[in-house]
Order: structure tokens, then C-alpha cells, then sequence
């Protein structure tokens, strides 16, 4: 694969990683949202164990997307580089 091939391949999994914590961010502002409107219909320890699961899953896309954008960071340098 050439290096710009790899190259626009990381920018769409930045693009795609961006969009799932978004979705993230969303989700956990609906569930605010309903505590708000509803809290005493719901269980508060389940409520907690949600939104850690929710924020679990945002820590490990935000390491991921910091491992990509290094690899994207180093290939953006060699890409730069004379030949």
C-alpha cells in the first residue's frame, strides 16, 4: 500500500473515531436528560454502572485515536521527507 493510501486510510479512522465519541457524548447527554425528567424511576447504581461502562468505552477510543494520530503524525513527517 502506498504511504498516501495509508495516509487517507487514517484520516477516515480519525473521521470514524471522532464520530463514535460524538455518539458517546450523545448517549450520555440522553441519559442525563431522562435522570432529569425521570430519576426516580430509575436505579442509581445501575445508572452509574452505564455511564462507566459508557465512559470505559470513551477512554478506550480516545487511546486509540491518539495511537492513530502518532502513526498518522510519523507517516505525515516520512511523507515530507525529500527523496
Amino acid at each position: 500500500m502506498k504511504q498516501m493510501d495509508t495516509y487517507n486510510l487514517y484520516i477516515e479512522q480519525e473521521d470514524n473515531y471522532y464520530k463514535q465519541l460524538e455518539t458517546i457524548e450523545q448517549c450520555q447527554s440522553a441519559i442525563f436528560d431522562y435522570i432529569y425528567r425521570s430519576g426516580s424511576r430509575c436505579d442509581k447504581l445501575t445508572v452509574q454502572d452505564i455511564l462507566l461502562s459508557v465512559h470505559h468505552l470513551e477512554d478506550s477510543i480516545r487511546v486509540q485515536l491518539l495511537h492513530l494520530k502518532l502513526e498518522k503524525a510519523y507517516l505525515a513527517y516520512v511523507m515530507k521527507k525529500p527523496t
